[in-house]
């Protein structure tokens, strides 16, 4: 069996709304990847979202699994999700964010990708048509792939 453990940056009440807290919080979630490294536990995955108060605050997970990566020996680290519409970024740097992280983690690196959360976050990016993410999707996650392959 494996185990593995999912952050989010989740941070409620009050709390979201103070600085200090919310350091804290992030801290705190890191400390929890580390000690599931040394419990030999398989995954950590590391939640994107935007602009959400309570729920997540974590809007750049690959700044947080360096940090992790550096203070870890075993555990995978994972997105859980990418979003990857072309309007919130170029898909290149998509590309090439998963190869540097599967390099410094010398293939402890998964990625997960998805078309993104809730109409609220992509609004954040000025995408106000959730639907309009599916075909961006499916188009974007082939060629990330084959930027890998070639």
């Amino acid at each position: 069996m494996e185990f593995g453990i999912f952050l989010n940056g989740f941070i409620p009440g009050p709390a979201a709304h103070d600085r200090a807290s919310e350091h804290l919080g992030l801290r705190r979630e890191l400390d929890l990847a580390i000690k599931a490294d040394k419990h030999n536990w398989k995954y950590v995955w590391f939640g994107e979202h935007h602009a959400l108060t309570e729920y997540s605050h974590m809007s750049a997970p690959e700044v947080l699994m360096g940090y992790v990566a550096a203070k870890t020996e075993r555990i995978h680290l994972c997105t859980g999700i990418n979003s990857l519409s072309p309007r919130k970024e170029h898909p290149v740097r998509y590309a090439e964010r998963a190869a540097m992280l599967d390099h410094i983690t010398e293939g402890r690196f998964e990625w997960g990708t998805g078309r993104g959360a809730g109409s609220h976050e992509v609004a954040s990016f000025n995408i106000m048509d959730t639907n309009s993410t599916k075909a961006e999707w499916d188009e974007v996650s082939r060629e990330i792939v084959r930027m890998w392959e070639q």
